[in-house]
Formats: structure tokens, sequence, C-alpha cells
């Protein structure tokens, strides 16, 4: 299995982020929010394309193929369900939203 779909959730406390601060001697820690995205798209119908995963494919790798821009994988990651390369195996099939511009308007709130 995966070790992204073994990882679980942390908090730390106040003492436990004072410790890690002092630690890589550093002041600050930024935060970033993960992106909402509506699962509205499930009951809409993309044109894609099928891919078979195979040694060497990398979400970006086909992001780049299909898009031209490889920092657009997390497109084809949430549009199987599938957000990062280990939660793929040789001979799944991967579905390549063609329009992507219209995936993106219809996720991103």
């Amino acid at each position: 299995m995966p070790i992204y779909k073994r990882l679980q959730k942390l908090t730390l406390t106040k003492e436990q982020q004072e410790f890690l601060l002092n630690l890589r001697e550093v002041e600050t820690l930024k935060y970033y929010k993960n992106q909402d995205f509506s699962r509205d798209f499930l009951t809409k119908e993309y044109t894609t394309e099928e891919v078979v995963w195979s040694h060497g494919d990398k979400l970006y790798k086909l992001a780049h193929k299909y898009y031209g821009d490889k920092s657009l994988f997390w497109i084809i990651g949430l549009f199987n369900n599938k957000p990062t390369d280990a939660h793929y195996s040789y001979g799944d099939v991967v579905y390549i939203p063609l329009d992507f511009l219209s995936f993106i308007n219809d996720v991103v709130k």
C-alpha cells in the first residue's frame, strides 16, 4: 500500500511547534490552505483520452503531454480520484479530460 494512503493528520501542540521552530532554526512556519473542489463534475460528461498506466508514467508527464503544462497534473489526479503517482498501478486506465479549462471551471470554487 502506498505511504500516502497510510498517512494520518497530525495536530501539534504549541510546545511541539516551538520545538520544531528551534530545531530548524527558523522563526515562523507558513501554512497553506488546501483548495476546496466542487464534486459537481462527477455528474457531467467530458471528452477523455484513455491511457494505460505503465512503467515511467508520472502525472506531471501526462499533463505536459496533453496540456503542455506539467503543473496541471492535479487535474488528471482529481478527475481519476487518484491524486498522486503512488495511487496508480501498472495497467490502470487513466482518463485524461481533454477540455481541461471547462473541467477547471467546474471544480474550482
